[in-house]
Order: structure tokens, then sequence, then C-alpha cells
């Protein structure tokens, strides 16, 4: 009879197990960063080239999508009722003043835009036109506009205004001019979206297509009283930075499109 008791792990054994569990583990972030790092590039060219097909929008038909005022000339009417039905078939008009409209009685603009680029073969994904059960502005990514790259983002384009010296719609954005201008976002019952990027994150994007500022240029983001996104970055509008190191899902970004 055999009475000797197990023996258990050396030492070495150990040693071995902890550093298989080591490079697993590493292999496994550095996977994740390396799908983050691929999104984030995709964000910027998706950016990019929805910037574009507006353009090309406007060159080819003198009018913006959503806000194009003959747009049932060309691909019918919508078959349930204009300006907000839900027809399988038409669009319907925007009203041609030049703001692809997030309010008021031509909130529709915003998701009819997303319509017109498709019927006009400039981007892939087919659009709605038409908000979400919930209210107006509700934005449903893949049914009335784009699912980006990012888990859980959507984009919209609407116009936010602003002035030189004064703060955009309800103070979300920092002053100065925006026009229409493309959003990234989280889709939700709110036009503008809420913070899908960390503040890391944004800044990246900002700084490789702009010049890394979430006040000025090109590429901007919310200021810091944007409940919906609250402390992506520092509120003072001259001296604004991105609060990168901050954990959580805290930024939107804006892209004046400049049309």
């Amino acid at each position: 009879m055999n009475n000797r008791t197990p023996a258990g792990f050396s030492l070495l054994e150990m040693s071995i197990v902890l550093v298989i569990i080591g490079v697993i583990t590493g292999g496994i972030l550095l996977g994740k960063s390396m799908l983050m790092t691929s999104r984030l590039q995709t964000v910027m060219t998706d950016a990019n080239n929805y910037i574009t097909a507006v353009g090309n929008f406007k060159q080819q038909y003198q009018a913006l999508p959503g806000d194009f005022s003959n747009a049932t000339s060309l691909w019918g009417t919508d078959s349930v009722n204009c300006p907000s039905g839900g027809g399988a078939t038409g669009t319907c008009n925007g009203n041609g003043d030049g703001m692809i409209s997030g309010t008021g009685g031509t909130t529709y603009e915003i998701f009819r835009l997303w319509q017109h680029l498709y019927l006009a073969g400039l981007i892939n994904q087919k659009m709605s036109g038409v908000t979400g059960p919930l209210n107006s502005y509700q934005a449903i990514a893949g049914t009335n506009v784009p699912i980006a790259s990012v888990e859980g983002g959507s984009w919209g384009i609407e116009w936010l205004g602003g002035g030189a010296t004064t703060n955009n719609v309800n103070a979300y954005y920092f002053p100065g001019f925006l026009g229409n201008t493309l959003l990234l976002g989280a889709a939700g019952a709110s036009g503008g979206g809420s913070g899908i990027l960390t503040a890391d994150q944004a800044a990246s994007i900002d700084t490789k297509m702009d010049d890394g500022m979430p006040a000025t240029g090109k590429v901007r983001s919310t200021e810091a009283s944007y409940a919906a996104a609250p402390n992506c970055t520092t509120s003072n509008a001259v001296t604004a930075t991105y609060n990168v190191g901050v954990s959580g899902q805290l930024c939107v970004l804006l892209f004046p499109t400049g049309y």
C-alpha cells in the first residue's frame, strides 16, 4: 500500500504557470488596444467621407441633403405622409433654408439627410429617414442614422449655428460658429447624442486630424456643462483642453462641415 502524499506544484512550475497567464493577459489587452486603434482610425475615415458626401450632394443638387426642397421630384413622395412619414418608398422635402434642422417643425431634416445621401448613391447604409418612436429627436443607429465604428456610437448632422463670441445651442458648445456639423456620439433620444469616447480617445482623434484643442478648429467637443457628455474638457473656451486620464465615455466629437 502506497501512503505517499501527492506532491504539489513546485515553485518552478508555479512560476511557469504565472508567466503563461501573464502572456495570455498581455495578449488580450494588446488585442483590445489594437482593435480600438483600428476603430478610431475608422472614425477619422468615416468623418472625412461623410463630410465629402455632403459636399458632393450640394455640388450635384445645389442643396443640402435633408434640407433639399426638391427631393420628392427625384425620389418620389413618402407613401405614408410627409414630412415625418415612414413609408417604404419615397422621401420628403426639406425647407431649403440651408440649415439641416434639429429643432422645431423641421426636426425630421436630420434624419431625411441620411436617406437623401443614400438615395443619391453617396452612402451605402440604407436609412429610414424618420425618427424613432420615442420622440422627434430619437436616433437609432443603423435605422435612421449610420452606425459608428466605436461600439454604441452613431453619426448625426445638424445645424448648430453659433456666433463669434456667444455660445451655441443651450451653451452645450464652445463659442464660435459651427453651422451644419457632423457629430459622433451615442445614439439616443437627443439629436446631439451622449458621450461615446473617452477624453484620451477624443484628444487622439483631434490631434491627428486637427489642432488637438476641443474649442477650436475642424474637430471639436462639447463644453464641460453638457450633461449628456460631462467633463470631457475643461470649461474655459480660451484655454480648453481634453481631460485626458479621466475614465469614462465622456466625449461627443463635432466636425463642422463648412456647408
